[in-house]
């Protein structure tokens, strides 16, 4: 029941979130586990201020536009982590508005007790390492880091994928969750009856339990993609031969 593939935030169902008043959002997760994920279009002025308790942390990229959050001003890509026991500052929107991207999650131990703002402009691409050093295949990618706790290896990160990106058949011992920002990306999930495939475009989202081995020979790019990956612990990745289930 965990499991969501393929699924575009334009046909996403629309309803108000609690937080946020009347102000639609598109969503594309609403978990049993507590997780809840949306997509926010906010008009040009507008200003929020979030309850000040919440039962859930917030995670938030700017795709578009640009807030600000209390005096920070975060413009595309920029990003917010707010714990769900912290202050939370106004948000306000410039006046060409903002489309925003937001992950509630029950609260862990981790998730500290301050707001974190990052301004990714200011952080290198790094060449993406973790398929390169468990199997030692090299590919055409690259990272920046926008949460990374030690001590469980939770993660939330951008991966920016070159034209031609292909991979084989992997599998990861970790839930594993990812939102196209930009550019295409074909994927084959291997599932209990069989492979499936599938294509996301720019706003397209899934959310995979550990376990399900995915990609495979018909996966990959055919221009640049950019993602925003995340992960509640740490990603060691697998390469397979086969979709296991194939033959089935």
């Amino acid at each position: 029941p965990l499991l969501v593939l393929y699924r575009q935030v334009e046909t996403a169902p629309v309803a108000p979130h609690p937080w946020f008043g009347d102000l639609p959002a598109r969503w594309l997760n609403d978990a049993p586990d507590g997780r809840q994920v949306l997509v926010l279009e906010v008009p040009g002025g507008w200003t929020w201020q979030l309850p000040g308790e919440r039962e859930q942390g917030t995670e938030l990229l700017v795709l578009s536009g640009e807030l600000a959050v209390g005096s920070e001003s975060l413009g595309p890509l920029d990003y917010l982590q707010l714990p769900a026991g912290a202050d939370a500052a106004p948000w306000r929107a410039a006046a060409a508005g903002a489309r925003l991207l937001l992950f509630l999650d029950p609260p862990r131990p981790t998730d500290g007790t301050r707001p974190r703002i990052v301004h990714t402009a200011a952080l290198p691409w790094v060449p993406g390492t973790v398929a390169q050093r468990d199997t030692g295949i090299r590919l055409p990618l690259e990272v920046k880091d926008l949460r990374w706790v030690e001590s469980t290896g939770q993660r939330t990160w951008l991966l920016r994928m070159g034209e031609g990106f292909a991979f084989p058949w992997e599998v990861h011992e970790t839930a594993e969750e990812g939102f196209l920002i930009s550019g295409g990306f074909r994927l084959s999930e291997c599932l209990a009856d069989g492979p499936v495939h599938g294509r996301y475009d720019p706003g397209g989202y899934f959310y995979r339990p550990a376990g399900i081995p995915h990609g495979g020979p018909d996966s990959g790019t055919d221009g640049e993609a950019l993602f925003l990956l995340r992960t509640p612990t740490r990603l060691t990745v697998e390469f397979l031969e086969t979709c296991p289930r194939a033959a089935r």
